[in-house]
């Protein structure tokens, strides 16, 4: 049995460390709320860009099909195959923004785990730019450079999306730079 004043220093010691748990539980908490805050603001920007993105092909397509099934104009065969050209484009780019969402979505909750290997990048990012014109991008990757360790379809479509958006933004009649280089123990892009 411990004396009196042992099981005071006892007792103090252990309030102590209920109030230091209850501190780190707390904190915890605080750190999962601003989390899942952040992701929420994180959700909600993303959406916004996405609905944009979407909307964009889905009313070019809506239009095409509109013109070519009006009555009213007699549309020339050059006319209705550069509709037809149009709608496919618009379809592509709508699965390729919803092949990256679902992408997406699956590394979130872990469904689809990154596939590393070693490539060599004039593998990949010239498959990347298969979405953009031609003249719109100079493409600058040496042969010499050393391979890297990714998942090649998510580095596809990284510099894909990084690039588009270097189109999209870029002033007409300026290309977009895609270079590459070694840089110590890594490759920058």
């Amino acid at each position: 049995v411990l004396p009196a004043s042992d099981r005071r220093v006892l007792a103090a010691f252990a309030a102590q460390a209920v109030v230091v748990l209850d501190r780190q539980r707390l904190q915890h908490e605080a750190d999962q709320a601003k989390e899942l805050a952040e992701g929420n603001r994180i959700r909600t920007a993303l959406l916004a860009a996405v609905s944009h993105d979407l909307r964009t092909p889905l009313a070019g397509i809506k239009a095409a099909v509109s013109s070519l099934r009006s009555d009213d104009v007699a549309w020339s065969e050059e006319d209705s195959a550069e509709l037809l050209e149009g709608i496919e484009d618009g379809a592509d780019r709508l699965d390729h923004l919803v092949g990256n969402l679902l992408d997406m979505s699956r590394l979130q909750t872990g469904t689809v785990a990154p596939l590393i290997r070693e490539i060599d990048l004039d593998e990949v990012v010239p498959m990347a730019l298969g979405g953009v014109p031609e003249d719109s991008v100079v493409l600058e990757i040496p042969e010499s450079l050393p391979m890297v360790a990714v998942d090649a379809g998510l580095l596809e479509r990284a510099v894909a999306n990084l690039v588009e958006n270097a189109v999209k933004y870029s002033p007409p009649d300026e290309r977009v730079l895609v270079a590459a280089s070694a840089m110590a123990d890594r490759v920058e892009v």
